[in-house]
């Protein structure tokens, strides 16, 4: 079960870190202006999340892997709630569906809870 979890994790990261840069301008509207580099935030985010895609599987320090990724997931959260508040759609000149932006934040939970269980030492 734990290989599923990880190989589901590991595609979705690579995705989203894939669309970071297929759909960098609607990455970058959920970065708040007041942040300088905001294509820079977008492309290193997604660099990030191919990066620990691939660290998924390595055994050496996964402790640390899974550590790293839940500290990744609380550090991207501002922008989902900045997405949510600001009712911003990936696809500019459509609406966003606010009760979709406020619902999926808490997706992250799972996400979050998914790197450290990730993580663990015990894992097989």
């Amino acid at each position: 079960m734990k290989l599923f979890f990880r190989m589901l994790y590991s595609i979705l990261l690579f995705g989203a870190g894939v669309l970071h840069f297929v759909h960098e301008q609607g990455f970058r509207r959920i970065v708040p202006k007041s942040l300088p580099l905001r294509r820079t935030i977008v492309l290193v985010s997604g660099v990030f999340e191919m990066i620990f895609s691939v660290l998924l599987w390595v055994r050496k320090g996964q402790h640390i892997t899974g550590k790293l990724l839940a500290f990744f997931m609380i550090a991207v959260f501002p922008a989902n709630v900045y997405m949510a508040i600001k009712r911003i759609s990936f696809q500019p000149g459509k609406q966003a569906n606010p009760w979709i932006l406020w619902l999926r934040l808490p997706l992250q939970i799972p996400l979050f809870v998914g790197a450290l269980t990730l993580g663990r030492k015990d894992n097989g």
